[in-house]
């Protein structure tokens, strides 16, 4: 167990979890849009455009999160939530420069230079025409993408040579095509689309994701709509319906499936999604309108239930990361963490009701194995298997292109967990994919400090050391490491750097960290730069405290984190 104490950001929720301060952009999103098919608005309109509007960068995109990267994904919910609210989108005309950077072997990547994926195509389509009122280029090489896509003909996979065919991914192609071509035919087989969309729909009325899944409300959202999409309905539309209703729960809101047992932004946006379809309109809930805009924040934007009882993964494994030995805390923090591997997906969930995520899956198992625990092995075992994609690489969430953040992230956490990459994952492809993005990737301290840790993990260890051995040219007289060479030291930067130089047996010069650690440390939390004299939350405190640990020679490894 760490002997790093928790930074005072960090909010400890009633579901046993913590959370941290600031909205969620997604939920905003679900909130906002569930809201509209209610005809209705949150009780405080001004705040959620506002907190959305914050996640604008200088290139006209906008990230998860302020400081991150630009990408379709956010850009997409930050900008619909915008519409929906009636607000302008600040900068088009630096959004519309920046769109066109995101096309890729005729679809789209989630943010430029990145391979397509049916995620990003579908996001990237709708904020061209809905948002921007500008037509999609090529829409021949759009088609002839899409139907590269679909598997045998029946369900539509995630990328050209997937043979994972998803409802999700189905919806994301028949949706992007229609909005970019209307009418046009789809580029799909579609006979034989729809057919597969239909089978989908079990014996209880509800729909699965994939054959033999359990049914849930999102589930039916994205088959309903794809369906419509492509000009079909749903086999059974009363059975439908009667496992809807029986997901109502009797403060309002309804479950995501069966047994669930509490409503969240997510189940209240796709069943009134789905019935918006299925009956042309919702119909009157004001209690599942006043449980919406209960889940805002105070002059922010929306989490996904009450916001005391929200906890998410990442803030509560920087919790545990955090606890002093002993803290009485930790048991409620570690069963809250093996909870949000729930039964529909085999990984952790970010916010329990939503898609598991490879980052917050490590950022779990780190912290578990900190207090000798473990999260489902087997079941990660087999989650890890279906998240690879064809190119080697991994995505954030299943179905999403590969990225090298996620790609390291996976084969972290099969070593962090105890599972033989070996026999889990396709290590001949994923060192291609690694090798690629070596010599593709921009020389940044992050980029460098995560291919030396995968090719130690990978057996090359003279050039893991070669590598991390480069490291001393991101290294400053102020401590620490920069993002660029030359550049101002930063948090995040500094654990990449002092981790990578552990895991390949580099020099690790305490001195200098300490030192910048002095300049970061702000109250009794760690900002993420020294430029800044903020406190920058749960995950910045957990990253400083545990390089404080290693400075102080109380941590001789820091664990394998990676944001």
């Amino acid at each position: 167990m760490t002997t790093a104490t928790a930074g005072t950001m960090t909010l400890f929720t009633t579901d046993g979890g913590a959370r941290v301060p600031e909205a969620d952009l997604w939920c905003s999103y679900a909130a906002v849009r569930g809201l509209h098919w209610l005809g209705a608005v949150p009780a405080d309109p001004d705040a959620v455009a506002t907190f959305m509007a914050s996640r604008q960068n200088a290139d006209g995109g906008f990230a998860w999160q302020r400081g991150l990267p630009s990408d379709i994904w956010a850009t997409y919910y930050c900008t619909q939530t915008l519409r929906d609210l009636g607000r302008p989108v600040p900068h088009r005309d630096a959004l519309t420069a920046w769109l066109p950077e995101l096309r890729s072997d005729g679809g789209f990547g989630m943010s430029p230079g990145r391979p397509a994926d049916v995620w990003a195509t579908y996001y990237a389509a709708r904020t061209s025409t809905e948002i921007l009122g500008l037509p999609v280029p090529d829409l021949p090489g759009l088609g002839r993408w899409l139907a590269s896509c679909q598997h045998d003909g029946a369900g539509v996979g995630w990328q050209p040579g997937s043979d994972q065919p998803d409802v999700r991914a189905g919806y994301y192609a028949a949706n992007a095509w229609r909005a970019v071509a209307g009418d046009a035919p789809v580029p799909l087989h579609r006979d034989g689309a729809v057919r597969w969309l239909r089978d989908r729909q079990g014996p209880d009325g509800g729909m699965g994701f994939t054959p033999g899944a359990e049914s849930c409300t999102w589930a039916a959202f994205r088959a309903v709509r794809a369906l419509n999409a492509l000009g079909a309905t749903v086999a059974g539309p009363d059975a439908l319906r009667r496992w809807l209703a029986a997901r109502r729960l009797p403060g309002g809101g309804y479950e995501r499936w069966d047994g669930y047992g509490s409503a969240d932004v997510w189940s209240c946006f796709t069943v009134a999604g789905t019935l918006e379809v299925l009956d042309g309109c919702v119909g009157d809930d004001p209690a599942t309108v006043e449980l919406v805009r209960g889940f805002q924040q105070p002059g922010s934007g929306f989490t996904y239930r009450d916001p005391g009882a929200a906890g998410d993964s990442l803030a509560t494994a920087a919790a545990l990361l955090s606890l002093p030995a002993g803290d009485a805390r930790a048991g409620s923090l570690v069963g809250w963490l093996r909870a949000a591997q729930l039964p529909y997906e085999d990984g952790v969930m970010y916010m329990p009701g939503r898609g598991a995520e490879i980052r917050c899956t490590l950022w779990a198992a780190a912290a578990l194995a900190a207090h000798d625990r473990h999260l489902d092995l087997s079941r990660l075992r087999r989650w890890l298997r279906t998240l690879q994609n064809v190119d080697g690489g991994f995505g954030y969430w299943h179905g999403r292109g590969s990225d090298l953040t996620s790609t390291v992230s996976a084969l972290e956490l099969a070593e962090t967990a105890g599972i033989d990459a070996a026999t889990t994952i396709d290590l001949a492809a994923l060192r291609r994919f690694v090798d690629a993005e070596r010599a593709r990737q921009p020389v940044t301290l992050t980029g460098t400090a995560q291919i030396a840790r995968a090719l130690a993990l990978l057996g090359a260890t003279t050039q893991a050391a070669g590598l991390a051995a480069t490291m001393s040219g991101w290294a400053g007289p102020l401590g620490g490491y920069s993002a660029t060479p030359r550049g101002i030291p930063d948090l995040l930067s500094t654990y990449q750097g002092v981790l990578t130089t552990q895991v390949c047996g580099a020099f690790t010069d305490l001195a200098a960290l300490r030192r910048l650690l002095r300049k970061l440390r702000t109250g009794d939390g760690y900002a993420w730069s020294p430029l800044s004299r903020d406190p920058a939350g749960p995950l910045a405190n957990c990253l400083g405290a545990l390089l404080t640990a290693t400075a102080d020679g109380r941590l001789p490894v820091l664990p394998r984190l990676n944001l």
